[in-house]
C-alpha cells in the first residue's frame, strides 16, 4: 500500500510539479450538505381548539368552523300577553240604573265596546233622558258612573241655574259633541289615552231651553251678560259631581265646550279650571 502512495509522488517530482507543504485538505461531504439544505423542518400540528373569529390552516384539507350559535326566537303577537277586559260589576251597575231611574232618565244599556289601544266599555249605555224633561243628543256611550255624574249635575246645578234666567225658563236638552271615542287627549297624535276612551267623559257644547234661545258654550269672560253667569255657575258647580272640568280659558282645545270627566286621581285630586 505504500508503495503505491510514494509511486505518483515520485512521478509528481520527476515531472516539477511542486506538492503542497501542509498536505491536502480534507472536505466535506457533499451528499450531506445537501440533504442538510433540502430537508423541511417539521411544522407544528395544529391545535384542535379555535378561538373565536380563527381558522384553523387546512394544508389542503377542508375544515369546518365552530357552529354559529342560533338567534333567539322572535315572539309573535300570539305569543305576547294579552290583558283581559274584567267583567262588569253586576251589583254596582244594578244600583247606578236605579240612581238614574230616580232621577227620571231614560237609558239603555249596550253590548260592550272593545277597541285597540285599550278602548272600550265594558258596559256602555246610551242616555236618551238624562233627567226628567231633559234630553241628551246626539246619542251617546257613557259609563253608568258618567251618566250618573252628568244627571246629577244636571239634576242639582243645571236646572236651578236655568230657572234663575230671567223669565219663565225651563232647560229642555243638553247637547254635546263627544262621549265615547277611541282617542288619544286633545286629539294629539302621541301622549296618554283620553279619558273618552274608556267611557269615563263627555264633552258639553250647548244647552236649550223652553222661553228663550240657546246658551253655548264660548269665551265669555268679562262680557258682563246672563249668558256668562249661567256658564260660570254650571261650569263651578260641575267640580262637584265630575273630577276633571275644562273649558274656555283652560287651553285652546276647550275653548268651546266644557269637557267633563270622572278620572280617578291620588287621593282623590280634581281638576277644575
Amino acid at each position: 500500500m505504500r508503495r503505491l502512495l510514494v509511486l505518483p509522488v515520485l512521478i509528481a517530482v520527476s515531472m516539477g510539479v511542486e506538492l503542497p507543504q501542509d498536505g491536502p485538505v480534507p472536505q466535506e461531504n457533499p451528499r450531506l450538505e445537501t440533504a442538510q439544505d433540502s430537508t423541511p423542518l417539521p411544522e407544528p400540528r395544529p391545535d384542535n381548539t379555535t378561538r373565536t373569529g380563527d381558522m384553523p390552516a387546512t394544508h389542503g384539507t377542508a375544515t369546518s368552523a365552530m357552529p354559529e350559535p342560533k338567534p333567539a326566537d322572535k315572539k309573535t303577537a300570539s305569543d305576547l300577553p294579552t290583558i283581559s277586559r274584567p267583567k262588569p260589576d253586576e251589583v254596582a251597575l244594578a244600583r247606578c240604573e236605579a240612581e238614574l231611574r230616580k232621577l227620571g232618565a231614560v237609558f239603555t244599556r249596550e253590548d260592550p265596546v272593545e277597541d285597540e289601544n285599550g278602548c272600550g266599555i265594558e258596559a256602555p249605555y246610551r242616555i236618551d233622558r238624562i233627567t226628567s224633561g231633559v234630553a241628551l243628543s246626539p246619542a251617546s256611550q257613557l259609563r253608568c258612573a258618567t251618566a250618573l255624574a252628568l244627571a246629577r249635575w244636571t239634576d242639582t246645578v243645571v236646572i236651578p241655574a236655568a230657572v234663575a234666567l230671567p223669565g219663565k225658563v225651563r232647560l229642555t236638552g243638553i247637547n254635546h259633541g263627544s262621549t265615547y271615542v277611541c282617542r288619544l287627549r286633545n286629539n294629539l297624535p302621541t301622549g296618554k289615552m283620553s279619558e273618552h276612551s274608556i267611557g269615563n267623559a263627555i264633552d258639553i257644547a250647548d244647552f236649550e231651553f223652553e222661553g228663550r234661545q240657546p246658551i253655548g258654550i264660548s269665551p265669555r269672560q268679562g262680557d258682563g251678560d246672563i249668558e256668562e253667569a249661567f256658564q260660570r255657575a254650571i261650569r263651578g258647580g260641575a267640580c262637584l259631581h265630575f273630577t276633571t272640568v275644562l273649558g274656555p280659558g283652560s287651553d285652546t282645545s276647550h275653548a268651546s265646550h266644557l269637557h267633563l270627566d270622572i278620572a280617578k286621581r291620588r287621593g282623590g285630586y280634581r281638576l277644575c279650571q
